[in-house]
């Protein structure tokens, strides 16, 4: 993958966020061992862009490993805390879905995370946006 994205995929980012009234959206791409967030949204401070993640256990990385869906909000009883994720508290998020990205169909690199920084539930249509927005990035990402 390239350093350098296409520039659409930041219309894309803000949209969704827009359109799911998030208070954060971004996305992470995989370049080597490490996560960066190339596109955010919402975002309090620059800081998250210069932030690299190894892809561990909380909401990003499980969502990176498994392949699927993941998210946390009032109704949600996981392991996912949003103090592990160091983007969830650099924003000060308390919700989040976290969404893979896959590459050729079939290997995750990349994840879209959707995020409030107030408790909240997430609707099935919520959480059907995000995933196809993540379909629609893949050929935006690794096209």
């Amino acid at each position: 993958m390239h350093d350098e994205l296409p520039s659409g995929i930041q219309k894309v980012i803000d949209s969704l966020r827009l359109n799911t009234s998030s208070d954060f959206c971004g996305l992470a791409c995989l370049s080597g061992t490490m996560l960066r967030w190339k596109y955010t949204s919402g975002a309090s401070n620059e800081r998250v862009k210069r932030m690299e993640m190894r892809p561990g256990q909380d909401l990003v990385g499980t969502a990176l490993r498994t392949g699927r869906t993941v998210l946390t909000d009032v109704q949600s009883t996981g392991e996912h805390i949003p103090g592990r994720c160091p983007l969830m508290l650099a924003e000060r998020l308390v919700c989040a879905i976290a969404v893979p990205v896959f590459q050729d169909g079939s290997v995750p690199g990349a994840v879209l995370l959707v995020g409030s920084r107030l408790p909240c539930t997430f609707s099935p249509e919520k959480i059907r946006q995000a995933e196809q927005v993540a379909i629609q990035l893949e050929s935006k990402v690794y096209g």
